[in-house]
């Protein structure tokens, strides 16, 4: 073998050592763009089951809030010393409770509270004379609200202010 064979082998063998050291670097960086995209796929498949999480939870609790509502109705006016009526105001209280730890909250909605559309439904709108001009006269039907939005506003009565003389 000449000298210039061996230079030639030499320079042959260098070009594919930078060939070599190229692809692995390119999959390399293949790898890692792979990698990086699937920690964000994951990470986005855990925000939609999280969300749809929450939906769902949403979703359970708005159908009990009418329960609730029907308890508050069935109890207004009655005998609250009656051991039955104790016994079914117990559950109420528990199952308050438990939607409250799951993040029910009740919409205020009391005599003189000022009227916010976001939270209230209103269902009537009426002259009084000492409740100011939109504020709430009566709460008809309890509003909620779950993790910070709305279920269901409070269907309330507002105030147009004092009749005219």
């Amino acid at each position: 073998m000449t000298k210039k064979t061996k230079k030639s082998d030499l320079d042959n063998r260098d070009n594919q050592i930078i060939e070599l050291k190229k692809q692995i670097e390119e999959l390399k960086t293949g790898w890692q763009r792979t990698q990086a995209d699937f920690e964000n796929y994951r990470k986005r498949v855990e925000g939609e089951r999280l969300e749809n999480l929450a939906y769902a939870r949403a979703e359970f609790i708005s159908q009990l809030t009418p329960v609730l509502d029907n308890f508050y109705r069935a109890f207004s006016g009655t005998k609250k010393d009656d051991p039955t009526i104790q016994g079914f105001l117990q559950i109420k209280k528990q199952l308050e409770e438990i939607l409250a730890e799951e993040g029910l909250e009740k919409i205020p909605a009391k005599p003189g509270n000022k009227f916010d559309p976001r939270l209230h439904e209103a269902i009537s709108s009426e002259s009084h004379r000492t409740i100011a001009a939109d504020c709430i006269i009566a709460e008809v039907e309890s509003g909620w609200m779950f993790q910070d939005k709305v279920l269901k506003p409070a269907k309330v009565r507002v105030s147009k202010g004092e009749m005219g003389s």
